[in-house]
């Protein structure tokens, strides 16, 4: 049986975000994929998105054409319901957060965003891990900023979501926006 022809590869289901700060180099799936990286609970799944940008060049007579890409967009994007801290900072790059509080107290945890006084340069790996039934894992990998508008809406009939739209930037040398990495079975081809 073609692997295409196997039900098993029908990729349905959500799961897992994690953040880390990124210097340059991928780090280990072991590294990345801990309890402590994990952005939170996702709502509404992830979307991948690449789009090529191309032109077409003909001659006078339309006799001869080429087309040629000239440019690439990728994008990650991606709810959560559920979040840590570290998310709205990878997303904003001007976010702080701060705790405060004294025993017996509550506790605050504050938010502050905005302030283009208050940007730290850094940047972040997102890789948003899909888990088969079987364990097999489907790994999306980008680094980027996010480009899309941060909404968090307070609403009766539905959960307060962070949605993030990341344009991914250059992963090497090479200039790889996306790396999927696809755990396979033993007898694949």
């Amino acid at each position: 049986m073609k692997e295409i022809d196997n039900s098993e590869n029908i990729i349905l289901g959500s799961g897992d975000l994690y953040i880390v700060e990124f210097n340059d180099a991928v780090p280990e799936d072991a590294t990345i994929e801990i309890d402590d990286n994990r952005a939170g609970n996702i709502k509404g799944g992830a979307t991948l998105e690449y789009t090529a940008t191309s032109q077409t060049v003909k001659d006078d007579k339309g006799r001869v054409s080429k087309t040629i890409v000239t440019e690439e967009d990728v994008k990650l994007k991606t709810g959560l319901i559920t979040w840590s801290p570290a998310y709205l900072q990878a997303l904003i790059e001007t976010a702080r957060v701060t705790e405060t509080g004294k025993s017996g107290q509550h506790k605050h945890r504050t938010y502050k965003l905005g302030g283009l006084a208050n940007k730290t340069g850094k940047r972040y790996l997102y890789r948003f891990v899909h888990t088969r039934d079987d364990g097999r894992k489907l790994r999306i990998t980008v680094t980027g900023k996010n480009s899309g508008t941060i909404s968090i809406a307070f609403q009766n009939d539905n959960p307060t979501q962070v949605d993030a739209e990341v344009t991914a930037q250059s992963l090497d040398s090479d200039g790889t926006l996306v790396i999927m990495d696809d755990e396979l079975t033993e007898n694949a081809t």
